[in-house]
């Protein structure tokens, strides 16, 4: 099963029907990049507020079908954490994750750790383990007017850093604070955070 976000609305690809939610539009058939292409273009203009497409093979389908219909933008980002308290963004009017595109030649993990490292000025900090890879679609059209919707793939680390520096926002990405929230008080992240952010948030709440 893949799981896909556009703004606060979810596209999942799966065998058969599992979201729960009310307002759910099902597409099946689609059989070509172009086919979803249309799709998609009806289902933002929809009233449904989250969709299903089914499929044989969800794996098949997403690499030779779904994806095509987008340009993959191949992002890495992490969740770093300093004793019992997650280091997050304020940017945008809401708080987010660290995170960025990857450079020509990175690897994943190379990039997660430099785009901490610049987003929010700390250094020293270490990945612990890979963590789910979240996928949403977002509209960019003055840097890509060919194919205006950007796929965007993150790949996200757990970290663990020990510094004493509480670093600093790098204001020239738009990013105006940071913070270290404690894990037990983060009701003002969830609140005012990124639907495709919250899985990964919530695994450290249970």
């Amino acid at each position: 099963m893949y799981k896909v976000f556009f703004n606060d609305r979810e596209i999942e690809i799966c065998h058969s029907h599992s979201i729960t939610k009310n307002n759910v539009e099902t597409a099946e058939g689609l059989q070509s990049a172009d086919d979803v292409k249309r799709w998609f273009n009806l289902f933002i203009k929809s009233t449904a507020r989250n969709a299903v497409i089914l499929s044989l093979s969800p794996v098949e389908f997403w690499e030779k079908t779904f994806v095509p219909a987008f340009w993959m933008l191949e992002a890495a980002g992490g969740l770093v954490w300093r004793s019992n308290q997650l280091l997050l963004i304020f940017r945008n009017e809401k708080w987010d994750l660290p995170k960025g595109k990857r450079d020509e030649g990175e690897t994943m993990e190379e990039t997660a750790l430099r785009e901490v490292s610049e987003e929010c000025g700390i250094s020293g900090h270490v990945i612990v383990q890979p963590l789910p890879t979240t996928y949403h679609i977002y509209n960019l059209p003055h840097k890509n007017p060919e194919k205006q919707w950007i796929l965007k793939k993150t790949s996200w680390f757990e970290m663990r850093y020990n510094g004493k520096d509480n670093g600093h926002p790098q204001i020239t990405e738009n990013i105006t604070r940071i913070k270290w929230f404690d894990r037990n008080n983060l009701e003002e992240v969830l609140a005012n955070t990124y639907s495709n952010l919250m899985p990964l948030l919530k695994t450290y709440l249970d």
